[in-house]
């Protein structure tokens, strides 16, 4: 029969609390999963499994739990678990970007719709982009790759290893990254329009009698809702080639090997 004392049940709960707090915060952070759609329940429910099956994989320093150190212990997985989620808050947004930028480009800018996961209002293509960028996440198993890369973050952030602060700002200039990228997506669409508008300069030019400026609006918006229509055949392979940009920048920069 199995016999736990009070020593033993101390040290177990003590070696679970450090991992659970990173991946905690990990899934706060991470998006989708720690939306307001996704309950605060399911997410620590969550959190709670992941951390029974990788505690054991993980080394924990030893420290008194009721010690300050104890306590920065905690603040460092609580920081380290944001930040890991973070990196995949960025590659969403990236998307979210290019959808906002497009709509600018396109003259959508105005359509505004509700984002329920954030609760505030964006551009309607670029809620667009995030729900088709959400669908991929979750239609490729890409949050299983997550789970692994944060379970392989315990051997190259291990617990107690302090802060240094060169990783934050290399995640700090991943927001370029994050900005060429979607300049990157919406760049035909943005091209497209601006040989309309010039064509339309011609015409304006040639014709100063025809109004171009209510003939070449809804010339403009339809012609941009068809090619952001075409622009759509290649959306889950520019999701594929970025997803893997992303799983390389954690591989050289930061050194985490993923396998998934």
């Amino acid at each position: 029969m199995l016999e736990l004392n009070p020593d033993q049940l101390l040290n177990l709960t003590i070696s679970f609390l450090l991992p659970f707090f990173r991946i905690g915060a990990f899934f706060m952070a991470l998006p989708l999963f720690g939306s307001r759609l996704v309950n605060a329940r399911v997410r620590i429910s969550f959190s709670f499994l992941v951390a029974v099956i990788v505690t054991p994989f993980v080394d924990i320093p030893n420290h008194d739990p009721i010690s300050p150190a104890y306590i920065v212990l905690i603040a460092e997985q609580l920081v380290i678990g944001f930040v890991l989620g973070f990196v995949i808050t960025i590659f969403f947004q990236l998307f979210s970007l290019a959808g906002q930028l497009a709509a600018m480009a396109a003259g959508l800018g105005f359509a505004m719709s509700n984002d329920p996961a954030n609760g505030i209002s964006v551009a309607t293509l670029g809620q667009y982009y995030l729900s088709m960028v959400a669908l991929a996440f979750l239609g490729t198993d890409s949050h299983l790759v997550m789970i692994e890369y944060l379970a392989e973050s315990f051997n190259y952030w291990p617990i107690g290893a302090g802060f240094d602060s060169q990783r934050y700002w290399q995640l700090i200039l991943l927001g370029g990254w994050m900005f060429e990228k979607a300049l990157l997506i919406v760049l035909p669409l943005a091209i497209a329009v601006l040989v309309i508008n010039l064509s339309f300069g011609v015409v304006a030019k040639a014709s100063p009698q025809l109004n171009i400026f209510a003939l070449g609006f809804p010339i403009i918006m339809l012609f941009s809702l068809f090619f952001f229509w075409i622009m759509l055949d290649d959306f889950l392979d520019i999701y594929f080639v970025f997803f893997k940009e992303i799983m390389d920048w954690m591989k050289f920069t930061w050194g985490i090997e993923l396998n998934g």
